[in-house]
């Protein structure tokens, strides 16, 4: 059975390319072995409910993956990043893979 992921997209950097972007992440799940479930997206506020809900689904799910275009989604500046990225490590046990590696 494939390990279950789901993508997280920031509306405001995706640059009207969500579509493409999401296509890109199922493409990525698809070349590991994994299921691609659904894309979270955070609008463009980036209030973090979008990753709140993504966390909760995660848990839910017990899921351990995120797919996201590039680090810059899940934060954009370092120490915010690397917050969100072990938040999701600790509530979740989720690692993160991106497209750009």
């Amino acid at each position: 059975m494939q390990a279950l992921t789901y993508g997280y997209v920031r509306d405001d950097l995706a640059d009207g390319r969500g579509e493409e972007l999401e296509r890109a992440l199922r493409d990525l799940a698809r070349s590991r072995g994994l299921c691609f479930a659904a894309t979270f997206h955070e609008s463009c506020d980036g209030d973090g409910t979008a990753l709140a809900e993504l966390t909760h689904e995660l848990q839910r799910a017990d899921a351990h993956h995120v797919l996201t275009p590039s680090l810059d989604h899940l934060g954009g500046q370092t120490i915010p990043r690397e917050i969100l990225i072990a938040r999701l490590a600790r509530d979740a046990a989720a690692h993160v893979l991106t497209l750009d590696g």
